[in-house]
């Protein structure tokens, strides 16, 4: 379901870091909801 999945193979939830590679890219977690790779605190997560 998730397009983007971590190094593990996994899909994000809202709030794990992501890769600064994935900055300003938007995927879906689990649950078919858009989450977008931004940076936050000085440090790239996915947010809702």
């Amino acid at each position: 379901m998730c397009g983007i999945r971590s190094n593990a193979g996994n899909c994000y939830r809202a709030g794990q870091f992501c890769r600064k590679a994935d900055l300003g890219r938007t995927t879906t977690d689990a649950e078919g909801r858009a989450i977008t790779c931004g940076m936050e605190s000085g440090r790239p997560h996915w947010h809702y």
